[in-house]
C-alpha cells in the first residue's frame, strides 16, 4: 500500500529559525526587560491543544506504514509550500487547483492530506473521517 502523507498545521510555541527581530526571541528579550512573563501564545494555546488532540487521533487510527503524520508551523512556509504543492501536483491536481490547496494549507489549524486542504474544523473525529474518507475515495484508482 502507497504511504499517503498528512500534515497538521499548528503554530509552535517557541521562535521560527529566520524570524528575526520579529520573531518571539524579540518578544521575550524586551518582556524580560519589562518584567513582563506573559505567554507570548497564550491566545493559540486553545488551537494547539486541539491540534494535538486530532494528532494523537490520527495516530491511533493510522499505522506509520500507512500515513506519514507530519505537524508544520505555519510560518514554515520554505517547507510548507512546496510540500503540498508537490503532494497536490503528484495527486493530480491541476497547476491552479494545487495553488488553491498550496493556499488552504496556510492556514493554522489545516489538515492536509496527500495535497488536499480536508474540510474538518480541527476536531479529532472529523479528521479521522476526512482522511479515510479521501483515502478510501482514491483506493480503486490507485490500485488499477
Amino acid at each position: 500500500m502507497a504511504r499517503h502523507r498528512v500534515v497538521l498545521v499548528r503554530e509552535w510555541d517557541r521562535q521560527m529559525g529566520g524570524s528575526g527581530c520579529c520573531g518571539r526571541l524579540d518578544g521575550d528579550l524586551v518582556g524580560a526587560f519589562r518584567g513582563d512573563d506573559t505567554d507570548p501564545y497564550a491566545h493559540r494555546r486553545a488551537d494547539m491543544e486541539r491540534m494535538g488532540a486530532v494528532y494523537r487521533a490520527l495516530r491511533a487510527r493510522f499505522d506509520g506504514d500507512e500515513v506519514e503524520l507530519t505537524v508544520v508551523d505555519p510560518r514554515n512556509t520554505a517547507w510548507l509550500l512546496p510540500a503540498v504543492w508537490r503532494d497536490a501536483r503528484r495527486r493530480g491536481l491541476s497547476r491552479r487547483a494545487a495553488l488553491t490547496q498550496v493556499n488552504a494549507a496556510t492556514r493554522t489549524r489545516a489538515v492536509v492530506c496527500d495535497g488536499l486542504a480536508l474540510r474538518c474544523a480541527a476536531d479529532p473525529a472529523q479528521a479521522v473521517a476526512a482522511v479515510e474518507s479521501d483515502l478510501a475515495g482514491r483506493r480503486p484508482a490507485e490500485q488499477g
